[in-house]
């Protein structure tokens, strides 16, 4: 029982290292499936054809991946769905209380059957309190949290 206490911890610990890992990684731009545009750190300046600046909403850049998630996780308790650091991360806020990880590992795998790409990596459920309540990371089990 011990063994698998351990072998539970390490998974867990190994999912958070790499979850924060990715966050720390770059700034925190939110690329929500819910804006109504860009807002600042969220887009991509380039030059146009006619050599003008055009700009590129967030959405763009990391294609339509919050959307997909937001239409395969249809529960109640789903309030935001956004693209994080760089595409690499989707993120749903939810309006679960910390003791609601169980519930919060559902949401998870139902986002992980459409969120993964090259670009998206792993997705992070927070409750209302602002606490991850479970974690996931491509090719493995998304885990809640203890």
């Amino acid at each position: 029982m011990a063994t698998l206490r351990c072998v539970i911890s390490r998974v867990w610990c190994t999912a958070l290292v790499l979850s924060l890992a990715t966050l720390t990684a770059c700034a925190d731009n939110d690329t929500s499936s819910s804006s109504g545009g860009s807002s600042g750190g969220t887009s991509s300046v380039g030059q146009g054809a006619s050599g003008e600046n055009s700009e590129k909403p967030a959405e763009d850049l990391c294609g339509d991946t919050a959307e997909k998630v937001k239409q395969s996780v249809t529960r109640p308790e789903v309030k935001k769905v956004s693209v994080t650091t760089g595409c690499s991360s989707v993120l749903v806020k939810t309006a679960l209380a910390d003791d609601k990880s169980a519930t919060a590992q559902e949401i998870c795998e139902a986002a992980a059957k459409v969120a993964y790409s090259a670009d998206t990596d792993s997705i992070r459920i927070i409750g209302t309190s602002g606490k991850e309540l479970a974690v996931g990371i491509s090719g493995a089990k998304c885990l809640a949290a203890p």
